[in-house]
């Protein structure tokens, strides 16, 4: 399968922070305690991209357990298409998928199906994340708040503002429902360049209602593209 070079990014993104400390080994479903398998989902989205990556595991004993090929009956569906497994030697077995953005707005759904045939069903709400009433220029002598939405914020979900191209950089988190995060005047001030440049990516845990006595785990990331703000004196 080939992929646009945004879509790879992101799958790279996700497989590189999870599988550093996660097992790669890979299992069979089969050969398991069907209430060991952990559901380990997670959904990456940048902004401007075309794709949205899902990437789907099952792992063995929780959420650093051996990866687990799913043996028939067993098997993952998203919307009703079923996923075909791959594997690679760092991230072990694992169900991945690439998604029209704009097509895939809206509530989906994911149906494991374990090798007994009992099912577990979870839905979710995939939401565009978006910085609104951005000024064009901030003072560097007052904050400089930073307003956004998504639907549903809750206070699982976690926005973080990183700096872009400083020297002199700034990052924050703004957990939570709170609608927008603050940049201090300190931050704004030790700006040599004329403006300055940040992103905001919002990190969402969605609850799973079915699983396993296992349990699980469904992550979102979602990446704005960075802004840039013109300072005044």
């Amino acid at each position: 399968m080939h992929y646009r070079k945004p879509v790879l990014a992101a799958l790279l993104l996700i497989f590189t922070s999870l599988f550093a400390c996660n097992s790669s080994e890979i299992g069979e479903s089969k050969d398991v305690n069907q209430d060991k398998i952990y559901m380990d989902y997670h959904i990456a989205y940048t902004e401007g991209d075309d794709q949205v990556a899902l990437n789907f595991q099952y792992r063995f004993a929780g959420a650093a357990g051996t990866t687990l090929v799913l043996n028939n009956p067993s098997q993952v569906i998203l919307d009703g298409e079923i996923l075909k497994v791959d594997s690679s030697k760092y991230g072990g077995a694992f169900y991945t998928v690439n998604k029209n953005h704009h097509t895939f707005l809206g509530k989906h759904n994911i149906q494991f199906t374990d090798i007994n045939g009992k099912h577990f069903e979870n839905s979710f709400v995939f939401a565009p994340f978006t910085l609104v009433n951005l000024p064009a220029t901030a003072d560097r002598n007052k904050d400089l708040v930073v307003s956004f939405t998504i639907n549903g914020l809750n206070a699982a979900d976690d926005i973080e503002i990183n700096s872009v191209d400083t020297d002199s950089s700034f990052h924050y988190h703004q957990s939570g429902t709170n609608t927008s995060a603050t940049i201090p005047a300190l931050d704004l001030k030790r700006q040599k360049n004329a403006d300055v440049s940040f992103e905001a990516t919002i990190y969402r845990k969605i609850p799973l209602t079915q699983t396993t006595a296992e349990g699980g785990t469904l992550q979102l990331t979602y990446r704005l593209k960075p802004v840039k703000i013109k300072l005044q004196p």
